[in-house]
């Protein structure tokens, strides 16, 4: 009996002294036992505690977990699980809850200890809305980086990553200011919504914003009510290798605030403009370098070949009278051969014009495209070219751009290289067989009576060989060069209209 008063006594003081809620429950669920920190947990005092019901401490979605507790404690005297409970006031508490079959006054009933783990749960929460909010924030990163990489037009790529900015982060308004490398002046660039700042608004910002530029850090400015400025805004550079590109301006909305997750967002993307600014920048330099190559490219073409045929026609129209006078046949010769050159020169200039107006090859018919090609060349090297043209057959625009050009490079050799006497190219279409609208062919033939060359001994990227495969190949078209030292040279090309389907 001494042993059972001294285990008695050790129960108690563990019972009283506990931080955890100990409750002993009847088999009807009632609480007849409940310990300090029991009341302290849920507020009540000992008396309110005492006489409730179990369900009277368990939010109303939980208590199915009560009568699980109940049947599995009687069953196999063991219950563990995760619930919500409810302090007197009505505040939930997430609570872990462990049970057992206990013998209370000579009697069977249910023990319950329960520990409060609200803070826990509420950690765990905060964990993982910061992960999702991490999350969402590398997504519109993600995004916003994808919509900069979308386009190398910088307005293009400006407007898209913008226009993503605003729908992702929830701006109200954003915009990019870009610096005039020689005024130094910043301009407002892209804008979301496109609006035009007030001239007040602008004047407002803009030491600020150089003030940014200058120190290289970003300015935040929450709202301030007493001062006028009603929403969060946030100023951020665009830089790229230390160099100051310009300025991303977001401003949130109304009554809003920008946490600091959103700020390391800002700083990311204003990162990743900077680099897509830098980017589309080099890339209309590289455009710009380009045009200048292409027009010095066609500039000597014109001195080459129209300067030079009509210094020609200029020489022969100026003695031709004095010759016509003595040798009238001379002079008819002559005359003929004027009229070759102006009109070569005529096809090249129209020849040169094609290169600065592409889209003039897709509306011409391929063989008109042959016959000013073959005029241009008869001009220029005085080498007769003949042209001849048997069907007709509307081409997809890729493809007689791409025969025209080989044309055109075969005819460049033959002025250049060959040394011909004559040239000649023909047009075949060959129709389908069965009549229908595919699986018909073209043939273009381009050949000379040159010196010939060679082919083993000629490298593939010479004489524009590689060039003109290359075009082939991109239209599935085969190509053949047939050229033998003293026999001329022979270029074909063979174009299937497959439907779609690659040829072989």
């Amino acid at each position: 009996e001494e042993e059972l008063e001294e285990r008695e006594a050790q129960f108690r003081g563990i019972f009283e002294s506990t931080s955890d809620a100990v409750l002993i429950f009847d088999f009807d669920g009632t609480i007849v036992e409940a310990n300090p920190a029991a009341c302290r947990i849920y507020g009540y005092t000992y008396e309110e505690l005492v006489g409730l019901s179990g369900k009277d401490i368990v939010h109303p979605d939980y208590c199915y977990l009560f009568e699980d507790y109940k049947r599995q404690v009687k069953a196999s005297g063991r219950f563990s699980a995760q619930s919500v409970d409810l302090r007197q006031d009505g505040t939930p508490i997430n609570v872990e809850v462990h049970g057992a079959s206990f013998s209370y006054k000579g009697k069977p009933h249910l023990l319950a200890a329960v520990r409060d783990v609200t803070e826990r749960a509420q950690a765990r929460q905060a964990l993982e809305q910061r992960v999702e909010e991490r999350t969402r924030e590398l997504q519109t990163l993600l995004d916003v980086t994808a919509a900069a990489s979308s386009s190398l037009e910088l307005d293009e790529m400006l407007s898209a990553a913008l226009d993503c900015l605003v729908a992702l982060v929830g701006a109200s308004r954003a915009g990019v200011m870009l610096l005039d490398s020689d005024s130094g002046k910043l301009e407002p660039r892209m804008l979301r919504p496109e609006q035009p700042i007030a001239a007040d608004d602008l004047a407002a910002i803009t030491p600020a914003c150089h003030a940014v530029i200058a120190g290289g850090e970003p300015l935040y400015v929450p709202p301030d009510p007493e001062k006028g400025f009603l929403e969060p805004g946030a100023l951020l550079p665009l830089r790229v290798r230390g160099q100051a590109l310009g300025i991303l301006v977001i401003i949130g909305p109304q009554g809003s605030t920008f946490s600091e997750g959103h700020l390391a967002l800002f700083e990311s993307i204003a990162d990743q403009l900077g680099v897509a600014v830098e980017n589309a920048r080099l890339y209309e330099q590289a455009e710009q370098a380009a045009v200048v190559a292409e027009r010095s490219r066609l500039a000597r073409d014109l001195h080459d070949a129209v300067t030079q045929t009509l210094f020609s026609a200029s020489l022969i129209a100026e003695v031709l009278p004095r010759i016509w006078e003595r040798h009238p046949d001379e002079g008819r010769r002559r005359l003929g051969e004027l009229r070759e050159l102006t009109r070569g020169a005529l096809a090249e200039m129209r020849t040169l014009l094609l290169e600065l107006r592409p889209s003039a090859l897709v509306d011409a018919a391929l063989s008109d495209l042959l016959r000013q090609l073959a005029e241009s060349i008869t001009g220029r090297a005085r080498v007769p070219v003949s042209v001849e043209v048997e069907g007709e057959c509307a081409l997809p625009p890729e493809v007689k751009v791409a025969l025209y050009r080989i044309a055109q490079e075969a005819l460049n050799n033959v002025a250049k290289h060959a040394g011909a006497g004559q040239a000649a190219v023909s047009l075949h279409y060959i129709p389908p067989a069965c009549g229908g609208d595919r699986g018909g062919a073209v043939e273009l033939r381009v050949s000379d009576d040159g010196r010939g060359f060679d082919p083993q001994s000629v490298p593939p990227e010479s004489l524009g060989l590689g060039i003109m495969r290359e075009r082939a190949e991109a239209i599935g078209a085969a190509l053949n060069v047939d050229s033998e030292v003293g026999h001329g040279t022979q270029v074909v090309v063979v174009w299937k209209d497959t439907g779609g389907e690659e040829q072989p």
